[in-house]
């Protein structure tokens, strides 16, 4: 029997945004060089120079950049005195190389989950990150809107759960992308019913990235 476990381990999700980590270049003028990457209500993720920091309204990050307020729409941002405002993915100062390091910034949600909007075979899913599960893993509803013929290309076999042993159907997914970090060929697993209520990003795609949580932020990075 392939024993599979469901525990859920701190890692777990909530909305998420793409951030692209850009890898620092010369300095063209005096101001630093500021783009924004990730915006939050009273709180706005930075690249400035190169150097990727998270800033709540108020705070003053590298090169003296403080960021004045924040919003879900734009930043307000000062520099050498003046203040900018700036929309997602815009920058001041100069600019930027080509992205070198492809990076997903996740927020807590109110149940201390982290949950990500992303995608299996091209077509959307919304994710709950889980470390304590070794595989992505989804119900048979789940696995019927995403057209996958589980029964028949997939491996019977069960699975043990907090609710005791299921039926379930191991498969391989052709894709599965969150943000801009897709890995081919995921192994995953169906169970029978509707358990999990939500799509497990397990560690057969985790495996793939390189975690960092900080200040109810977890942070995906492509590690090739």
């Amino acid at each position: 029997m392939w024993k599979w476990s469901f525990s859920r381990s701190s890692f777990m999700a909530a909305g998420a945004f793409v951030l692209v980590s850009l890898g620092s270049v010369s300095a063209i003028q005096a101001a630093p060089q500021v783009r924004v990457e990730g915006l939050f209500k009273g709180a706005a993720v930075l690249n400035i120079d190169g150097q990727q920091v998270m800033l709540k309204d108020g705070k003053t990050g590298p090169g003296g950049v403080r960021l004045i307020s924040a919003t879900s729409r734009e930043a307000v941002v000062e520099i050498d005195g003046k203040r900018h405002a700036l929309q997602l993915h815009t920058a001041i100062g100069g600019n930027y190389q080509k992205a070198e390091t492809t990076q997903v910034v996740i927020r807590k949600n109110n149940n201390d989950q982290y949950m990500v909007n992303g995608s299996i075979n091209g077509q959307s899913v919304k994710f709950l990150v889980d470390t304590g599960a070794n595989t992505v893993a989804m119900n048979e509803l789940e696995a019927r809107k995403l057209g996958l013929q589980y029964r028949i290309d997939g491996k019977e076999s069960q699975v043990v759960t907090a609710s005791g042993v299921s039926k379930s159907w191991v498969v391989k997914l052709d894709a599965v992308k969150v943000g801009e970090i897709q890995v081919p060929n995921v192994d995953a697993v169906v169970v029978q019913g509707g358990y999990p209520t939500d799509v497990l990003l397990g560690m057969s795609y985790l495996n793939y990235v390189k975690l960092q949580e900080q200040n109810s932020t977890l942070m995906l990075e492509k590690k090739f």
